[in-house]
């Protein structure tokens, strides 16, 4: 208990300007389950008007990977964390999630201490890439997923933005 109270006490001192990745890297990826496919479109693509906001947030700040030419986003679970991701939450200690935009080998990391979220970003080979580009940086996933409370929950994001496209193309 004592232990997770210590934890508790320095996520809630983390200052705002945030810059290394807080969350441990996966080693074990190919381990997990893919439990979400969706895509980062290019910067040339125009959103329906109906978009979440989140979506749109998110769409903007990262269409610059591959050159603007958009990723295909990939989103892996522990097999032990299934159920609890199935639910938002409450997580248990440990990875949570992992969302890797392919093209371009860039690991988005979710983990859970004490049931607080830490975030990271890095590359294959675990090189922390959170000073590498401004919306890589720690305080900027605080932000977006503490901001956005209607589909952020217990520090982990839905609505793949693959399905704002299903019905509209044709």
């Amino acid at each position: 208990m004592f232990k997770y109270l210590i934890v508790l006490v320095f996520i809630l001192h983390i200052p705002v300007s945030i810059a290394d990745s807080l969350a441990t890297f996966p080693k074990n990826i190919d381990k997990m389950l893919l439990v979400k496919q969706s895509v980062i479109p290019g910067n040339d693509v125009v959103l329906p008007d109906d978009t979440p906001l989140f979506l749109q947030e998110t769409v903007k700040m990262y269409n610059w990977i591959n050159n603007g030419k958009g990723t295909k986003l990939n989103i892996f679970v522990p097999k032990n964390k299934l159920n609890e991701y199935k639910k938002h939450g409450p997580y248990s200690d440990g990875i949570t999630a992992v969302a890797i935009y392919e093209d371009q080998d860039i690991i988005f990391v979710t983990e859970h201490i004490a049931g607080q979220p830490l975030y990271g970003t890095y590359n294959r080979q675990g090189k922390d890439l959170s000073n590498s580009h401004p919306s890589f940086k720690t305080d900027i996933c605080y932000q977006c997923h503490e901001g956005y409370s209607d589909i952020c929950t217990n520090g982990t994001c839905a609505v793949p933005i693959i399905d704002i496209f299903k019905n509209k193309i044709k």
